[in-house]
């Protein structure tokens, strides 16, 4: 097994969407993300408000995916979304390429970043170890097939304002 760090995130072309709705295909066969099967999987990955969209190869193949959107809920920020890795190919820092990727695109647009994600261990643990800070939970506005609502932890990650301490804290 190679070491070797992961490529870094580079922009999603049209020509990326056939391999990112496979990817997407075998995270919601492993995860249930997203919690049901979009009818036009390519308009879920290209949302009104995209400003822009990251993919994470591993040699010719694109392995994960995230977006950023403008957020009309708070001014100044884009809200982070469908970030998702092949599940045969996690926890060898695709997701956190894309994350990094992610935070480059906020720094040069001069935007912090906001997400929201269902409360999940592993899930925050990377959001929070990529500079991500929790700032509360609320209903995530959506349900499960099931008609349960579940409750999404909200994120912040503060590009715009460096927080007293932070230099000091890596």
């Amino acid at each position: 097994m190679s070491s070797a760090v992961p490529p870094g995130p580079r922009p999603r072309t049209d020509d990326d969407l056939p391999a990112c709705v496979a990817v997407l295909r075998a995270v919601h066969a492993t995860d249930r993300y997203p919690s049901t099967w979009p009818a036009a999987p390519v308009v879920f990955l290209s949302p009104p408000g995209l400003v822009t969209a990251l993919v994470v190869p591993a040699g010719e193949r694109v392995v994960g995916h995230a977006a950023l959107l403008a957020d009309d809920g708070d001014s100044g920020a884009l809200r982070l979304t469908r970030v998702f890795v092949d599940p045969a190919l996690r926890r060898a820092g695709h997701a956190r390429a894309l994350l990094d990727g992610i935070a480059v695109e906020l720094a040069a647009r001069g935007r912090d970043g906001v997400l929201d994600v269902v409360e999940s261990v592993a899930a925050e643990r990377l959001y929070r170890t990529a500079g991500w800070v929790r700032t509360g939970t609320a209903p995530a506005g959506w349900r499960f097939p099931d008609g349960r609502e579940p409750v999404a932890a909200l994120y912040r990650l503060p590009v715009t304002q460096r927080r007293k301490g932070d230099d000091t804290a890596r």
